[in-house]
């Protein structure tokens, strides 16, 4: 294959200092999207590929560069938006948050990766994180999405999508948006996936409810400030939030990676805090409702 022959020619690999030389497959797509080969092996379980990421280190990669270069010093967190495993690499899907909100964004190190033509590299720690948790007897999935914020992106629950077809399972697609779907975006869809729009909030309500009813297990990309009414639904049609039942992807400042720095804290209902990069950013809604 392509892609393996020029994975083998760049050197994808596992550094001595754990980190990780990926290799750009194709630059940034409209999508926001930056394909990257990396050493195979990496991740278990294509399920909980879903809102895992990598810390992308937006710099050049020499050795002197990485030794001296500190004019882009933070990380910046990638998603992984899904993947294709071969024998010894495999292509991951990275979604580049601060360029798929926004496209005019200003951002050095999103621009920098904006700019990554194929065949160089980026040097990556992880994969780091927990992602999407489904169980092996799930097949009907509901997966919700508010495309009116940045912590609504599509693109971080799709990687649950082809697994869930794969094992005959039922996926529906629950997005609110305040404007119709583009067609652009529906023809990325597969044709099997069920979709449901809604644009005022009485409408997101019904279609929710009618989906909980039936769905095994629910899974969401929303902004913290709608926690709070997906749970109050979810309790509505069903009576009782069942452990594990629903997920949500909290968005918050992940930098460091190891819950060292607390820039990414998130506050708890009965106080204290838990640390969205190693105890998330996906977490059981039970834990962040009381």
């Amino acid at each position: 294959m392509a892609q393996q022959s020029t994975a083998s020619e760049s050197k994808a690999a596992t550094l001595a200092d754990g980190s990780i030389c990926a290799v750009v497959a194709a630059p940034l797509d409209e999508w926001g999207r930056l394909r990257v080969l990396a050493p195979a092996g990496l991740l278990d379980d294509r399920l909980e590929t879903a809102g895992r990421y990598v810390l992308a280190r937006c710099a050049a990669e020499s050795g002197v560069h990485r030794g001296e270069d500190w004019g882009i010093y933070l990380r910046r967190p990638l998603f992984i938006g899904g993947r294709m495993t071969w024998t010894e690499e495999e292509e991951w899907s990275l979604i580049v948050p601060g360029l798929s909100d926004d496209p005019g964004s200003d951002d050095p190190g999103y621009t920098w990766l904006a700019s990554r033509p194929a065949g160089s590299t980026i040097n990556l720690l992880g994969p780091l994180g927990n992602g999407f948790q489904i169980h092996a007897q799930s097949r009907n999935l509901a997966l919700v999405a508010d495309l009116r914020h940045p912590e609504g992106q599509l693109s971080w629950l799709m990687p649950l999508v082809e697994p869930m077809l794969a094992r005959g399972g039922r996926v529906t697609l629950v997005i609110q948006s305040d404007k119709p779907l583009s067609t652009a975006l529906l023809d990325t869809l597969p044709l099997v996936l069920e979709v449901h729009a809604a644009v005022t909030e009485d409408e997101w309500r019904k279609v929710l409810g009618e989906t909980v009813r039936w769905a095994d297990q629910l899974c969401a990309a929303l902004p913290a400030t709608r926690f709070a009414a997906l749970h109050q639904v979810v309790r509505d049609h069903r009576f009782h939030v069942d452990a594990g039942f629903c997920q949500v992807l909290v968005h918050a400042d992940l930098l460091c990676g190891v819950g060292a720095c607390l820039a990414c804290v998130v506050p708890l209902p009965r106080g204290g805090w838990t640390r969205a990069c190693v105890h998330g950013p996906v977490f059981d809604l039970n834990v962040l409702i009381g």
